[in-house]
């Protein structure tokens, strides 16, 4: 599977580094949204690790899914650069016409990008990230539901069909919160924590998205995307907001079963759920092909 890196469209304070592996905040605590470079399959792990924080703001790191594709997105970079240039060259106005109308990254994911629909986006806290106990009736999720995509094998994490060891998913150092450790006397670490690692993953069941946020190796649970169109790309997002300074991209690299293979063979063969329907293949195999198994 290709590596995955943070898109070149991105907020006005994001700087990239390390190969657009690295998404850094440059000033203020907002407009710092990031994208995939390309579509996440369903049930491959978009993981980050919170690298650097900067205190003095309020609120954390913001995840989640997106079918807004970053490059149809205008960059809004110190009033409008793009304007200035192409206004010198009357064979690119269409162009420049184009770009004016494209919808602008906005400043906040939440509410803002949510506003725009085709988002699903959830703010990570210290202390409560799991579908049961935050998220129920949150409109950016949708509607808690239960699932047996990703199971906990103790060692190795399974999300769907891929096996994913658990020291790939918890870093071996995060970092304690000294603020929390002054007030109630114990040391302690949260998701929102320097070495925290946040994963977000999806898969479709009869033309229906599910979401799933993984924290440290623990699944936080299931929850329906909303009006997502199961047959259009899905792009991983991060908001570095607030106190979240720094984020890396986790590469998980592992190599495919034959069964992998071949399902992604027949998948590049038949992109259209009509096309997999007249496969004369039995039931099972072609929930399979659907990613559903």
């Amino acid at each position: 599977m290709p590596l995955v890196r943070f898109h070149e469209n991105r907020g006005v304070n994001i700087e990239l580094r390390s190969d657009n592996q690295v998404a850094r905040r440059s000033a203020s605590f907002a407009n710092a949204i990031t994208f995939t470079d390309r579509p996440l399959k369903p049930g491959e792990l978009f993981l980050v690790e919170i690298e650097e924080q900067e205190p003095g703001w309020s609120g954390h790191l913001r995840c989640g899914l997106t079918q807004h594709h970053p490059a149809a997105l205008k960059v809004n970079r110190h009033g409008d650069g793009i304007s200035e240039i192409t206004s010198r060259f009357s064979e690119y106005s269409l162009e420049r016409q184009r770009v004016s109308s494209a919808p602008t990254i906005p400043q906040y994911s939440m509410p803002d990008l949510t506003n725009m629909g085709k988002s699903w986006i959830y703010a990570i806290t210290k202390y409560h990230n799991k579908v049961q106990e935050d998220r129920q009736g949150s409109p950016e999720l949708g509607t808690v539901v239960k699932s047996d995509f990703i199971k906990d094998s103790g060692t190795v994490l399974k999300i769907g069909c891929s096996e994913i060891p658990k020291h790939c998913l918890v870093h071996d150092f995060i970092a304690l919160d000294m603020e929390a450790g002054l007030m109630s006397g114990k040391q302690q670490y949260f998701a929102t924590s320097v070495g925290s690692r946040i994963g977000v993953t999806y898969n479709i069941i009869n033309d229906t998205a599910y979401m799933h946020f993984i924290i440290n190796g623990e699944d936080q649970g299931a929850s329906i995307m909303e009006d997502a169109k199961p047959n259009c790309p899905f792009y991983g997002i991060v908001d570095v907001y607030g106190t979240s300074k720094q984020v890396r991209l986790v590469q998980l690299v592992y190599v495919p079963s034959l069964q992998e293979c071949c399902r992604e063979s027949i998948r590049t063969r038949t992109a259209s759920e009509a096309c997999l329907r007249q496969l004369p293949l039995p039931k099972k195999l072609k929930s399979y092909l659907r990613y559903e198994l």
